[in-house]
């Protein structure tokens, strides 16, 4: 039996250097959370899950950045981890060290959770200036890369949360695992979005309406995030003033959440998580826990492509 990952449940009493050097984390520390948002979370996430896992579920939850760095990671990097353990669907270990992808380390998940990553991440913070360290660098990068795609192909589960699509833009391979490629973000203020599956049990938490949500609101480039190609969830509703402002979405569609197959893995994407108040948000949190539970092969749902679905 796998042993649950308690630290994050702890890490905002402790000074967490210690611990992480113990084992083996990379030092992420959310010690300095604010702590009415660890109350938020701790009232609002979910306290059961919708489906019973079929055994014990382990997840990776990798919030590197090499970019753009959001405020809101360490709260939501907690508030995942609580999550797992609060309803039992997972334990989880939470880090910026890319060497957990290395594929002896890799196969220990059932998924791996790419929270508000940005950038190159699989490469050092400080690209090398010398020749020979550059190209290992660079070795090392191809390596762990191709690990990740034979751990979803070989059926890993792959969740991205916000800028996860603003992660390896040139990396084509992750675009199709991950489904977008970021290009801006229109809207930063109260929106709806669309319940497009009422009925879909990712969506369950929806309770069948649409949903307000204050966020920033991603739109993709025009060759990515296509219906045709995923099952699309949720979109930015159609009847908001200012959908105008967005530049790429077909006939006025612009994705949200989606889930897919990708050879014998699955992903989940939501471009929600730019807010901190995001992640103590019980019914995003819920979408969030449904969609993990999908990409873990804990929850069925249905993930072939409606190509003419629309937000109207």
């Amino acid at each position: 039996m796998k042993t649950k990952h308690w630290i994050p449940l702890i890490a905002p009493l402790i000074a967490v250097g210690g611990f992480a050097a113990l084992f083996g984390l990379s030092a992420v520390s959310d010690n300095d959370l604010n702590p009415q948002h660890v109350a938020n979370v701790a009232e609002h996430v979910p306290s059961t899950a919708p489906a019973e896992p079929k055994q014990d579920r382990k997840v990776l939850i990798f919030s590197k950045t090499n970019g753009f760095r959001h405020s809101s990671i360490e709260i939501g990097a907690h508030a995942l981890a609580l999550m797992g353990e609060k309803t039992g669907a997972y334990s989880s270990v939470h880090t910026e060290d890319e060497s957990w992808f290395e594929p002896e380390k890799l196969a220990e998940f059932d998924a791996v959770i790419f929270l508000n990553t940005t950038g190159n991440v699989f490469r050092p913070k400080d690209w090398p200036e010398d020749a020979a360290e550059r190209e290992a660098a660079q070795q090392r990068e191809e390596e762990l890369k191709a690990s990740l795609v034979e751990y979803v192909k070989g059926g890993g589960g792959l969740v991205g949360i916000h800028s996860a699509t603003d992660t390896y833009h040139g990396w084509e391979e992750y675009l199709d695992m991950m489904g977008g490629r970021f290009a801006g973000h229109p809207w930063h203020e109260k929106v709806r979005l669309r319940n497009l599956e009422p009925d879909h049990p990712v969506n369950k938490p929806f309770d069948g309406e649409d949903f307000e949500v204050t966020d920033e609101i991603y739109q993709f480039t025009e060759d990515t995030a296509d219906r045709a190609e995923r099952r699309m969830l949720l979109a930015l509703s159609g009847e908001i003033e200012d959908l105008g402002k967005g530049r790429y979405g077909a006939d006025g569609f612009y994705p949200i959440s989606w889930v897919r197959s990708y050879g014998d893995g699955r992903n989940f994407y939501s471009s929600l998580g730019h807010r901190e108040e995001i992640f103590w948000n019980p019914v995003v949190m819920g979408h969030y826990l449904a969609g993990i539970q999908y990409a873990m092969g804990d929850l069925d749902a249905e993930d072939e492509p409606i190509a003419d679905i629309t937000a109207n």
